[in-house]
């Protein structure tokens, strides 16, 4: 029940952006115009035509691998290399792309290349670029690769909806829609 009405919410930020980001464009418009030395003649149906324009891009935009956060109960966080961290009915789980597999996650970090997970088996060390994984069973194990390797130490890991907040919060929350 919870997606319609997200994504009616997706639409209407979409729309309340786009009252925002229409005068932007419009005056950057006008100011090119004039340099120029063209017509710079005002029209409400060329101004309406630009806000329909911008409302429908960032309502595209919000269902592209960096604009999509999910919707309704599930939730999204964009890793990079086309991978992401996925939480639905508050469980986090990672699915690499072109594996099958759905890795359970409770806490996570991303530093460089690597996405560093603890699991249940233990601790995962993914690298986004090269598709690969690194598999510990303790925490010892993955903490001396962590220092060897300049990764996140195990105590450093979050869950995801501290990242999800950190990542979607700030200027993303109040720019994307």
């Amino acid at each position: 029940m919870t997606a319609p009405l997200h994504f009616l919410f997706v639409v209407f930020k979409s729309c309340i952006l786009g009252l925002i980001y229409t005068p932007i464009i419009w005056l950057l418009w006008v100011l090119i115009l004039k340099t120029r030395k063209r017509c710079t003649g005002f029209k409400w149906y060329k101004l309406f035509a630009v806000y329909k324009i911008v409302s429908i891009l960032l309502f595209v935009f919000s269902f592209t691998y960096y604009g999509d956060h999910g919707l309704g109960d599930d939730s999204r966080i964009p890793l990079g290399y086309g991978e992401a961290m996925q939480e639905s009915d508050t469980f986090a789980y990672f699915v690499p792309k072109g594996k099958p597999e759905q890795i359970n996650v409770q806490t996570f970090l991303v530093k460089g290349d690597n996405l560093c997970m603890s699991v249940d088996s233990g601790y995962k060390v993914y690298n986004l670029k090269t598709k690969a994984f690194v598999n510990f069973s303790d925490e010892p194990m993955y903490n001396m690769l962590a220092v060897a390797k300049d990764l996140p130490l195990s105590r450093h890991l979050k869950d995801f909806n501290s990242q999800y907040d950190e990542y979607w919060g700030g200027w993303r929350f109040w720019l994307l829609p």
